[in-house]
């Protein structure tokens, strides 16, 4: 399954794009200053979305007439809302190369992914943005997306994971 955007391919990724993959991520961290936290290897990528359980799936974007060169990379799985008694889809990264933006690319991946949970019979499509990314905000309002004002990521890893886990 391949999809044709103008001068851009948007396909499944393969176990070829990895390292391109990572630098792109990395990109990612860097732009978003999370860079302290980027533990991503090749490895572990590829165990999470070809392995024998895999935790994600990965799209990557092309130009059409450099198919091995990655320009975008999306991220997504599945998480499941009780409420409505069905899965969702969960967009975990879209990173587009900053030489690359402002071509509609985003804009197609949103409308790709939104086919896919409509497709997949999912009853929400969503994802966070960091409160300081206007420029995200303001791209995902003009597609119809929401910021819920209301709602806060609540997080534990590291040491604070290993101390939660340990109690009684």
């Amino acid at each position: 399954m391949s999809e044709i955007f103008g001068n851009y391919v948007l396909r499944p990724a393969t176990p070829d794009d990895i390292p391109q993959i990572i630098c792109l991520m990395r990109d990612m961290a860097e732009f978003e200053k999370m860079l302290d936290q980027f533990e991503a290897t090749d490895e572990a990528i590829y165990d999470n979305l070809f392995g024998s359980e895999p935790a994600a799936k990965a799209l990557v974007i092309t130009p059409r007439d450099q198919p091995q060169h990655l320009v975008a990379y999306i991220f997504w799985f599945h998480n499941y809302s009780t409420f409505k008694a069905k899965r969702g889809l969960y967009l975990e990264d879209i990173y587009i190369d900053p030489a690359h933006r402002q071509q509609g690319l985003g804009g197609f991946v949103l409308k790709y992914l939104a086919q896919k949970a409509i497709e997949l019979n999912c009853g929400r499509f969503e994802w966070v943005v960091l409160d300081w990314n206007q420029n995200a905000i303001d791209f995902y309002e003009h597609h119809g997306a929401t910021v819920l004002p209301d709602w806060r990521i609540v997080r534990v890893e590291g040491q604070a994971l290993s101390q939660l886990a340990a109690q009684r």
